[in-house]
């Protein structure tokens, strides 16, 4: 059940009454139903707290109502409590042997904790109970598919009726299930299986441009999205798929267009405007990407990504301090993206600002250690700023890493060529070599003076010719 069909209900009312009166000491009584119907609410919103009192209540009143211990066990799988949820589900597993709720939620246990097989096995005994129900063949699709069985899970595919496979809810759920385990023909299939039956359903028309643009096949996305938007132009979500697929294709105004027309005064407006400035800035208009980067911060004041689009333009204009107060904020909402460190040490690099260029570089190099461009540079900004002893002594502290990178021997050879350690320089270069002949101009790049060097053409035209 979605949030408005709960505020519909006026759960959250009856919600904050029940709460009320636990508050108070009083009791009183609840119906099976009623009291069902909270603690799903409670679990669906992830309050476990409120769900845990709930659940307790309920066994208060009805101690031999087995219900309640198959909501016990939600609540612990919701706790990533897997093997706490298995031991009482097996418990009344003995008790209710037919129980397809226990059966499946064992079988989603076993699933969580990677015991595939057994968890099959659940499933399968859940569907001998009850054949029709969607639930359970979507699991079996699901299992049969981490098990490498398609034939098995298309059976259950088309085991499952039109009605249900068109309905909106279900197409998001398959689909979910396909694309977490890389199924895209599979989706396709599936998709086209509803189009056929129902060309005017829309999120399969949706979902069919997602598939195309998980693929990077951008123009076929579109295709799709223009279906979504004929069918209903009001639906925002047509125009974000297209959008964002423009943007791929580097159309920009028309990306700008379609993003524009998919704002839907909410709180996700925030990443879409976010989207048009940076669609701006590359149209080369910096004070519309600013004016769009700025308007999506008054809508969610913690988007990174805004905060990095406004220092990137003040870098390009010069504007150090500006610059590096929006890095600041942006490192401040998500300290472990490493390009917000690289874009701050590159200001510092550029002020000369060894203490912190430094910093910044070597926190950007804890969090990715195995991207060897962040390596290349933290030992670039170091030969820059005079200290190419050092330099070369990151790359050799780090070299095990990248042993097969051809750039990292090329880099040490360059840099101890320049320090008139030629012993080295030659070592190295031949160690590069061996790997990457091709790229032998990399060693010119960091150190041009070796260009006349008869002795360094010389051992390149032995790996080369």
């Amino acid at each position: 059940m979605n949030q408005s069909e709960y505020f519909e209900e006026g759960m959250e009312e009856k919600a904050k009454n029940f709460e009320q009166m636990l508050k108070s000491g009083e009791n009183f009584f609840y119906d099976n139903d009623e009291l069902s119907r909270l603690i799903d609410y409670y679990l669906d919103f992830d309050q476990l707290k409120n769900a845990t009192r709930a659940i307790a209540f309920g066994e208060q009143l009805f101690p031999f109502e087995s219900y309640y211990q198959i909501k016990k066990s939600e609540l612990y799988i919701a706790q990533r409590n897997i093997n706490g949820a298995v031991k009482l589900l097996e418990k009344y597993r003995q008790i209710e042997p037919q129980n397809v709720e226990i059966l499946k939620l064992l079988g989603d246990c076993y699933t969580l904790s990677l015991h595939y097989k057994r968890a099959l096995e659940m499933y399968l005994l859940a569907h001998s109970f009850d054949i029709n129900d969607e639930e359970i063949l979507i699991r079996l699709i699901r299992i049969n598919l981490v098990l490498g069985k398609e034939k098995k899970a298309m059976s259950y595919l088309n085991a499952i009726s039109m009605d249900f496979l068109k309905d909106e809810l279900s197409i998001q759920e398959l689909i979910k299930l396909f694309i977490d385990i890389n199924q895209y023909t599979l989706a396709k299939t599936y998709l086209q299986k509803v189009i056929d039956e129902d060309p005017y359903n829309y999120s399969a028309w949706y979902f069919t441009g997602l598939i195309h643009q998980r693929q990077d096949q951008n123009a076929e996305a579109i295709d799709a999205y223009e279906y979504c938007i004929a069918i209903d132009d009001q639906n925002t979500m047509g125009h974000l798929g297209k959008g964002n697929c423009l943007m791929e294709l580097s159309d920009y105004p028309k990306a700008i267009e379609s993003l524009k027309l998919s704002l839907d005064n909410d709180e996700t407006d925030a990443e879409v405007l976010c989207n048009i400035a940076e669609c701006f800035e590359n149209l080369k208009d910096d004070n519309a990407a600013k004016y769009h980067y700025q308007k999506s911060l008054k809508i969610n004041p913690n988007l990174s990504d805004a905060y990095f689009g406004i220092a990137c333009i003040f870098k390009r204009n010069n504007q150090w301090k500006d610059a590096e107060r929006n890095l600041l904020k942006a490192i401040d909402i998500d300290r472990y993206e490493v390009m917000y460190h690289i874009e701050l040490a590159e200001i510092f690099l550029i002020q000369e600002n060894k203490e912190k260029c430094y910093h910044y570089y070597n926190l950007a190099h804890q969090i990715d250690q195995e991207t060897i461009e962040i390596l290349l540079d933290y030992a670039h900004a170091k030969f820059e700023l005079g200290d190419l002893e050092d330099a070369v002594q990151l790359l050799l502290d780090n070299i095990e890493y990248h042993d097969e990178d051809s750039r990292i021997y090329y880099r040490i050879a360059s840099y101890s060529f320049t320090l008139g350690e030629f012993e080295k320089g030659y070592n190295f270069l031949h160690a590069a070599l061996k790997l990457n002949p091709s790229e032998y101009i990399l060693l010119y790049e960091f150190a041009p003076f070796l260009e006349n060097n008869q002795n360094i053409t010389n051992i390149i035209d032995i790996y080369i010719s």
